[in-house]
């Protein structure tokens, strides 16, 4: 008798942002990391690594979407944009996760 194989498990929508990578964001002057930890400096301001906070994907998806062709997603003007997408939308406050050691 043949055994049947089960469907793999469906990802719970709710942890979908955590499938993919982690968006960190410098909170002094907008840097971004993607994935991983952050070092333990910004390499734009020096600000310490627990400065960096997880951005909301879809801020960062506006932010990337509103850049010229030819400008990188750390350019300054993507930078203070971000901050203040970030700022409106109370991110600082709300924040996910800290950059920090993991245990």
């Amino acid at each position: 008798m043949a055994t049947r194989r089960k469907a793999p498990k469906k990802a719970d929508p709710t942890l979908a942002p955590y499938a993919m990578a982690l968006l960190w964001t410098c909170t002094s002057c907008g840097f971004v990391l993607e994935g991983g930890q952050p070092h333990m400096e910004c390499p734009s301001c020096e600000g310490y690594k627990t400065g960096f906070i997880n951005i909301p994907q879809h801020i960062e998806v506006q932010v990337r979407s509103e850049l010229d062709k030819n400008q990188h997603f750390n350019h300054t003007a993507a930078r203070t944009r971000r901050l203040a997408m970030m700022q409106e939308a109370g991110v600082f406050e709300k924040f996910l996760v800290k950059g920090r050691f993991l245990p």
